[in-house]
């Protein structure tokens, strides 16, 4: 049977259509057959972007995502809800979720078309924006989802809720909920603990807390974590964000709520190496 594999590229990074030409031909070559994949706004040029799966064989051996970590985050959000796996080529800087930089490329081909490669599964959490009691928006996020102030300069006040036991009110920039993925994105920038890939775990992290002892927490995924944004005396309209793995914010009144859970879908990763953990974290960092 023809190995079918999917392509997408951001062509914002160093990447050169010289570049992939040359992979797509090198794969019809060996006998594959490549599917380019668009990237496309919702909601016209201001929206964020999302990767148009329409095209894709729904029996594709998997996507290569051409880019940083937010292209592999971006085409694996989407990938999710058919089970394609992403076989993540770093153009970006870190690429942490990166299984290959663009050298080893050709080999990696050679692997997908022979078979020679296992897959990794990635949880990922699922958020809701209720506003007065009615959910507003809904979304999967790979690596973290996160509440924060939005365009004032003042810090924002929230209630943390584990299972419905009130964790600590916090007066700060606001807080990560990420996963063990998204652990060495947002969440190490702010100080937060590393978590293995494997580990069935939240990380809760507050953001630059105006406190001597707020630190960070992590809790099952089984749990279900409520963020309130709450009044304070200094409390404006619109003054916090809801984010989804970095994408554009959803508005947040104070009375507003998210709530987090483990999603019921997961992140098919597509390995053609022994992948170590610490030695990747070496290597990046």
């Amino acid at each position: 049977m023809m190995t079918k594999i999917g392509i997408i590229v951001n062509h914002s990074t160093r990447a050169k259509e010289a570049d992939v030409a040359k992979i797509c031909e090198y794969i019809e070559k060996k006998g594959g057959s490549f599917h380019r994949l668009k990237v496309r706004k919702k909601g016209g040029e201001l929206g964020e972007n999302f990767t148009d799966i329409s095209e894709l064989p729904k029996d594709a051996a998997c996507v290569m995502a051409f880019g940083g970590d937010g292209t592999i985050i971006q085409a694996a959000r989407e990938l999710a809800p058919i089970g394609v796996p992403v076989l993540g080529v770093n153009l970006g800087t870190v690429g942490f979720l990166a299984e290959v930089e663009l050298e080893q490329l050709y080999e990696a081909v050679d692997s997908v078309i022979e078979g020679n490669f296992h897959i990794e599964k990635r949880f990922m959490l699922n958020g809701k924006v209720i506003k007065g009691g009615k959910t507003v928006y809904e979304s999967n996020a790979l690596n973290d989802i996160v509440v924060a102030r939005g365009n004032f300069v003042r810090a924002i006040s929230t209630m943390v809720y584990i299972d419905g036991n009130p964790m600590k009110n916090l007066y700060g920039d606001g807080i990560i909920v990420t996963t063990p993925t998204g652990s060495t994105g947002y969440n190490l920038s702010a100080g937060g603990a590393i978590i293995m890939p494997d580990a069935e775990v939240f990380g809760i992290l507050p953001i630059c807390p105006h406190s001597f002892n707020s630190r960070g927490v992590i809790t099952s995924a089984s749990s279900k974590v409520v963020v309130d944004v709450e009044w304070n005396k200094r409390s404006e309209p619109a003054e916090a964000i809801a984010s989804f793995d970095g994408n554009e914010g959803i508005r947040l009144l104070p009375g507003d709520r998210v709530e987090i859970v483990r999603a019921e879908l997961a992140v098919p990763f597509l390995r053609i190496n022994d992948f170590k953990f610490f030695d990747s974290l070496r290597k990046k960092f």
